[in-house]
């Protein structure tokens, strides 16, 4: 039961990090592949 509750969290931090990266989007309307490259480290 506890890696399901692994998967459950992982699948909602890459959920929240689409998110973040929409809101992004839509407030910029122009977010470069350099930017978006340094946020993945």
């Amino acid at each position: 039961m506890f890696v399901f509750f692994i998967l459950t969290v992982a699948a909602a931090e890459s959920a929240i990090g689409l998110a973040i990266l929409v809101l992004l989007f839509r407030n910029k309307n122009n977010i470069s592949v350099e930017e978006l490259n340094t946020l993945k480290g």
